[in-house]
């Protein structure tokens, strides 16, 4: 008997001995009999979606991304300002998302397990220089400029607009302790209303060596509709 007819003879023979099984049977069969076919076929699907995922990933370039630090708002915040109206504002494309979300930080002796994690997550997306913009507290606010990790405003926004915003920039110590232009107060906008921003985490900042300051400016001139 060849190889072949003889592989045809026993997967005739299969067959004949699922058909007599209950459906029961036929599962514990399958399983006990093909668990390590099975098993690899898994793994392998695992591993082709975690490779496509890993690929398209590369081809996604953020706008812009924000975090908003301690809001404590009584309605739930509107992140679609910015993820939506704002990205569409921009003429951003589906690979170009513009990320908003929000964490709560505490320092010292309140400082709790979810505000290391949330410390962690912030120190790791500086690092990277994916994050662009945050609103804050003046704790965090002053906590931040303390490391020198937010850009001196005067130093970064154009004259048209110090010469309408000065009145709201917020002023922190810096690592040497001198008082840097590092905020702006964002209370009392439309933009603020309508994402339901509360006035303690209104201070907005943009980070130091992020790479998309000129999208962290178009914000603010949004912000103001300047």
């Amino acid at each position: 008997m060849s190889l072949k007819e003889q592989l045809k003879e026993e997967i005739s023979a299969e067959r004949r001995k699922m058909k007599e099984m209950s459906f029961r049977d036929k599962l514990w069969y399958i399983w006990e009999y093909y668990k390590l076919h099975i098993g690899a076929v898994i793994l392998a699907i695992v591993l082709l979606n975690i490779v496509a995922t890993s690929v398209y990933n590369t081809t996604i370039h953020p706008g812009l991304y924000c975090i908003i630090i301690n809001s404590q708002s009584a309605q739930e915040m509107d992140m679609s300002i910015l993820e939506e109206d704002f990205h569409d504002l921009m003429g951003f494309g589906k690979k170009q998302p513009v990320y908003a979300e929000s964490m709560f930080i505490t320092h010292g002796d309140a400082a709790t397990e979810y505000s290391y994690a949330s410390m962690a997550k912030l120190s790791a997306l500086v690092a990277s220089k994916d994050l662009d913009v945050f609103m804050a507290d003046q704790e965090n606010t002053d906590h931040y400029a303390s490391m020198d990790g937010l850009a001196d405003l005067k130093q970064l926004l154009p004259q048209d607009m110090l010469s309408v915003l000065e009145s709201r920039l917020g002023f922190s110590p810096d690592s040497a302790g001198q008082p840097v232009a590092v905020s702006l107060d964002i209370s009392r906008t439309a933009f603020a209303d309508a994402m339901h921003l509360s006035e303690n985490a209104c201070n907005l900042s943009i980070i130091s060596n992020s790479t998309h300051t000129d999208t962290a400016i178009a914000l603010i001139r949004y912000i103001f509709d300047l």
